[in-house]
């Protein structure tokens, strides 16, 4: 049995999703392999008559068609059974499972849940892709880097880091000065030969820091030009500090060690005098703006600017700006942000300027995704609690607001009576209802079977009931077309508020009363707010 790992096709990485299904059949293989791979990715799915054809082969999901009778598998496993034979699983293999499928399979469900599980997988495969690309960029670089936390520990080191400090990365990793550099507790307090005062002041500043330091190792004493900036978290708090060090010990030409800095940077760096002519352009820079140093070094920064970037100038941009730019080495769309900083002498003249161009098109789009998983609703695919609050504080700006809160009735009896497959099967026919009865407005799931349609602006409400009645009435009809859901129906209430009149909270309540009135009315119908209902 192969399985492969991940193959390179062209300049993009795709990664082979292997699947075992442990099966005397091949019908779970045949329903599985309809299911779409994630974008990026290729799904190979094997079945094995026993646990045994295992042995030799590396597989990324393993699905057991029944429990097995004793052995709990290391991985990623999921476990096809009974309802009942929940009850007879033993504990650890039930605690070790990454999930449980029950029989019978509803082959919908089990096609959605398979195709969010690979998705899952791509996410790992490319976030260890990700990271093991960073360690690799880090090892790549011929100077030190490091990454420590806020109580100085060294969360990430290079190759040339260990080589200088005569330590293996696992020894360094977690470690803090004293320890890698071989010094005593009372000569670090006092900050000599210990690069403190420049970790302080990034850390209290929370800028960037450049100096010349000097520091004491088991070697001797070692002079390194180092290079400091903040890490900071999700929530825009500090987090920690990364640094570059080269050592400049040995090294006699300042003009050497520019260029050795600047073309080991993984960064675009373009360096220009006081007078605005270009004078040093790195390779990263080059194969970014798709030009040779030799026909820019020595020409007017302004003048190349505005003809790459277009004539939008330096003193209209605020922060950090990104720029699109298209790159003929991977013939690609890239987004880069600039970091434009002054070149002073010893006596603080600016004499130039350096611009960095970062590559953040990876950045960009893992931050997209994460927002987009962070405010949607795993099993619907609708928006959550979350994006629902985001959105009525960012819209409630003066004009009406409507909310139309929908409950399913009777809704626990089908869990308790087809089980949670047939429950979370209605669930995702009722929210692609809602988005086909109400496709322009915002759909959310608030949990269970809650779902709110949060509409802005001037609406009529008897419109929006009559619009209700035919999202029930659609309901209705699939509804009877499942034995698990003939018991079931949903009822909707509506609420509206003038621009601020209400807050949130209390719109949501008044939506909620008129529910709560449509279920006392008998189930199945739709109730408008009226202020008698409190």
């Amino acid at each position: 049995m192969l399985f492969r790992g991940a193959v390179w096709r062209g300049s993009m990485n795709r990664y082979i999703l292997n699947t075992v299904i442990i099966s005397e059949s091949k019908v779970l293989e045949e329903l599985l392999s309809k299911v779409p791979s994630p974008e990026g990715a290729d799904s190979v799915i094997v079945t094995a008559a026993s646990a045994d054809e295992l042995k030799s082969a590396k597989a990324d999901l393993i699905i057991m068609d029944s429990p097995p009778s004793d052995e709990i598998y290391d991985g990623r496993f999921i476990i096809c059974t009974e309802n009942d034979g929940l009850e007879q699983m033993e504990p650890g293999l039930l605690n070790n499972a990454f999930d449980i499928w029950t029989k019978p399979l509803n082959e919908r469900l089990t096609a959605l849940r398979f195709k969010r599980i690979l998705e899952y997988i791509w996410l790992e495969k490319e976030y260890n892709f990700t990271e093991n690309c960073m360690d690799t960029l880090l090892d790549c670089i011929p100077d030190m880097v490091w990454i420590k936390n806020l109580e100085g520990l060294h969360v990430k080191v290079n190759d040339v880091f260990c080589d200088i400090v005569g330590k293996e990365k696992q020894d360094v990793t977690g470690k803090d000065h004293c320890y890698i550099w071989d010094v005593s507790r009372e000569e670090f307090e006092r900050g000599q030969f210990v690069c403190k005062e420049t970790d302080e002041y990034v850390l209290t500043h929370h800028k960037k820091c450049q100096s010349s330091e000097a520091v004491k190792s088991q070697h001797g004493m070692r002079q390194f030009n180092t290079y400091k900036a903040p890490l900071f978290g999700e929530d825009g708090s500090i987090w920690g500090t990364v640094g570059i060090g080269h050592d400049i010990t040995d090294l006699q030409n300042k003009g050497a060690e520019m260029e050795i800095i600047l073309r080991s940077m993984p960064f675009g760096i373009l360096v220009w005098n006081k007078d605005g002519n270009v004078i040093n352009a790195n390779g990263k820079f080059e194969e970014y703006f798709n030009v040779s140093g030799k026909d820019i070094i020595g020409k007017n920064y302004e003048a190349w600017s505005y003809r790459a970037l277009g004539d939008k100038g330096r003193d209209e941009w605020e922060g950090y700006p990104e720029v699109k730019i298209h790159c003929d080495k991977d013939d690609m769309e890239r987004l880069l942000e600039l970091h434009e900083e002054p070149i002073y002498d010893v006596f603080q003249n600016e004499i130039g300027r350096i611009c960095i161009y970062r590559d953040i098109t990876m950045e960009r789009a893992m931050e997209q995704q994460i927002l987009r998983n962070s405010n949607t609703d795993f099993l619907t695919g609708v928006n959550n609690r979350r994006s629902l609050y985001r959105f009525l504080s960012k819209n409630r700006s003066g004009e009406m607001f409507s909310l139309l809160y929908l409950d399913l009735d009777r809704f626990k009896s089908v869990n308790d009576n087809f089980g949670h497959q047939a429950g979370d099967e209605a669930l995702i026919m009722t929210a692609r209802l809602m988005q086909e009865c109400f496709p322009e407005e915002f759909i959310a799931r608030i949990g269970g079977d809650e779902f709110l349609i949060a509409i802005c602006g001037k609406r009529d409400i008897g419109e929006l009931a009559v619009k209700s009645e035919r999202l029930l009435d659609r309901m209705r009809e699939e509804f009877t077309k499942s034995p698990c859901w003939k018991d079931l129906s949903a009822s909707i209430g509506i609420a509206q508020a003038e621009g601020n009149k209400l807050d949130i909270d209390e719109l949501i309540r008044n939506s909620d009363s008129a529910l709560y009135a449509a279920k006392e009315g008998g189930r199945a119908r739709v109730c408008v707010y009226q202020r008698e209902q409190e």
